[in-house]
């Protein structure tokens, strides 16, 4: 097994080119990156010594590089308002963002092809890549509370993904046996995402879990 950490939403930067299209409150915002998911990330990455991890760099309004690309949700509004503001600006900062896009699916693709090569020829078992992206989500949202501490998202069609959501909970409740923690919540784990886009390239040997921390452990 190699295992896999990535962070999508771990930054609420802008690239020069999009500073000015998205106001600055609300680039401290949920809504702008995973609040708190980069410091766990980057634990994790201490703890459990990956294989490969990746990290998005720049702000989710600028392109969510946990969406396909052709998801009308990888662009936020803000683009639509910078076109109307500067159409010549606008198509430099979607052709920036698509070829950022494109840069970090493609490293993530290149490391899970590579590793699901075997060593040798005469290999006696084919390796499975594990991949853990961590995530965080705003405990309210349109005036509905999220009941939960933890979310763990996974296709519950794949038998394997199943028992790995099933371990990690199994495992965060032994040590914190207070927390909730939910399958597929608050999102489903087979909704458009990197993880499904994954699995559906490289089928039952790569196993994509997704982490969902509440974001009242972040807040002072």
């Amino acid at each position: 097994m190699k295992l896999m950490l990535t962070c999508e939403h771990a930054s609420n930067r802008l690239p020069a080119s999009f500073k000015k299209a998205v106001p600055a409150e609300i680039l401290k915002t949920h809504r702008a990156y995973d609040i708190g998911a980069c410091a766990v990330f980057r634990k994790l990455i201490r703890f459990a010594k990956p294989e490969f991890h990746c990290e998005g760099k720049f702000s989710r309004l600028f392109v969510d590089l946990n969406r396909t690309i052709t998801n009308k949700s990888a662009f936020s509004e803000y683009h639509e308002a910078l076109d109307v503001c500067d159409k010549a600006a606008a198509e430099k900062a979607k052709a920036q963002a698509t070829a950022y896009w494109m840069e970090y699916r493609d490293a993530i693709e290149k490391f899970v092809e590579s590793a699901l090569k075997p060593k040798t020829r005469v290999a006696k078992s084919k390796p499975t890549v594990v991949h853990l992206g961590i995530h965080s989500f705003t405990p309210e949202l349109n005036g509905k509370v999220r009941n939960a501490d933890i979310g763990i998202l996974y296709d519950p069609a794949r038998p394997q993904e199943c028992a790995y959501a099933q371990l990690i909970k199994d495992e965060i409740k032994r040590l914190y046996p207070t927390m909730k923690v939910r399958f597929n919540y608050p999102y489903k784990g087979s909704s458009d995402g990197l993880t499904t886009t994954l699995r559906k390239k490289f089928g039952q040997r790569y196993v994509g879990i997704e982490i969902e921390i509440n974001q009242k452990f972040f807040q002072r």
